[in-house]
């Protein structure tokens, strides 16, 4: 069986953390001796390039028609259904046999994402209004058509968001809800101790609203007004547009580390190590594949009570808060109560190792994958 995995962007030698993701899952496909190549969908000429073992074409709209063209696989792996991937694939092969995961950017409604209105600049969000009613236009009229299609879902919240916001509430009828896969070889877990209470990490990309890194900045600021301040180190990797305006208020604290650089996971994996809690407030997140690598290294969670989080964060294994004031509060709490922490350290770890570990996900994937074969066989 020969597998085309295709998405809007693939990592390369320049830009090493272009959906990363999906590069995982390669990698274990791989390493399972499955027949993979990869399409990575983005502009100009057909090429083709090497990335750590992987072959990947990449090209635009005419390169990607073209590839489909010259070459058939038996079954197609797509990330991000964005319509620009699926009509040229269903107009040329009707009845190709497809994998479908839905991240949330292209089936969120632009509603839910009114935090990133910018009022300096409406036409921006207006333009984006625009595309993804497009869009979701198009997931219903596709699902609706009921091809050979298995969607797989990384969350409950992520489907029912889909399902509600392209108007297809029980339409789908055949899905999975798996998770994206939390690499256990990377991320391993160290026993953590009492004074890794004291260490707070926050790693981010500073490009959207949607990641909430001002909730943090407030939550620091907050706790700076507690006695034990000085007691707490926090330490913040990440790069973006909102970087400097962002942290620029705790820039006054010698106890807040600030580094302007992006981490691949073995550089996190150690940071990891040196840490006790994460400090990772969301505004949206279908899964947050970030929090649950925090947890597989043993660090407890501080988040948001909202979206899909709750799925991956149980009330025992960290800490789910509705504003900036509960943010500092759970970190106040362990610092009075390290047995706490430890507890919710160790459970945390435990959880998402039974839920996310790389075994337990590719079992569960291949399971998919070889199901829609032998379906197709019969």
């Amino acid at each position: 069986m020969k597998y085309l995995v295709i998405a809007p962007g693939y990592p390369s030698e320049e830009n090493k953390y272009n959906n990363g993701f999906v590069h995982g899952r390669v990698k274990l496909y791989l390493e399972r001796k499955l027949d993979i190549t990869v399409f990575s969908y983005t502009s100009g000429d057909l090429n083709e390039y090497e990335y750590e073992g992987v072959k990947v074409y990449t090209g635009g709209k005419d390169a990607y028609i073209q590839f489909l063209k010259q070459h058939q696989f038996d079954k197609y792996l797509i990330h991000f259904g964005y319509k620009r991937i699926l009509k040229p694939l269903i107009h040329i092969y009707p009845s190709a046999e497809i994998i479908m995961w839905v991240h949330g950017a292209e089936a969120l409604g632009w509603y839910r994402r009114l935090f990133a209105f910018n009022p300096r600049k409406p036409y921006r969000f207006l333009g984006y209004i625009l595309l993804d009613t497009i869009q979701l236009r198009y997931l219903h009229n596709f699902i609706m058509k009921n091809y050979n299609v298995t969607f797989v879902f990384v969350s409950e919240w992520m489907k029912n968001i889909l399902e509600k916001d392209s108007h297809t509430v029980g339409k789908i009828k055949k899905y999975e809800i798996i998770p994206n896969v939390i690499n256990d070889k990377i991320f391993q877990y160290h026993k953590k101790t009492a004074n890794d209470r004291f260490h707070v990490l926050s790693i981010r990309t500073y490009q959207s609203k949607k990641y909430a890194n001002d909730l943090s900045v407030k939550a620091i600021l907050e706790l700076s007004k507690e006695p034990f301040f000085d007691q707490l180190t926090f330490t913040l990797y990440g790069d973006g547009r909102l970087f400097e305006k962002t942290l620029k208020p705790l820039r006054q604290f010698k106890n807040v580390n600030i580094h302007k650089k992006f981490l691949n996971h073995h550089e996190i994996s150690e940071v990891h190590r040196q840490n006790g809690i994460m400090l990772i407030p969301t505004r949206q997140d279908a899964q947050g594949v970030s929090m649950c690598e925090a947890m597989m290294s043993g660090l407890v969670p501080v988040t948001s009570n909202n979206t899909a989080i709750p799925e991956y964060l149980p009330i025992d294994c960290g800490y789910l808060a509705n504003n900036y004031h509960e943010l500092a509060k759970a970190i106040k709490e362990m610092y009075y109560n390290q047995e706490e922490f430890l507890k919710r350290s160790e459970n945390a770890h435990h959880f998402i190792l039974k839920k996310c570990s790389s075994k337990i996900i590719m079992d569960k994937e291949l399971e998919v994958i070889k199901s829609a074969r032998n379906n197709s066989q019969k």
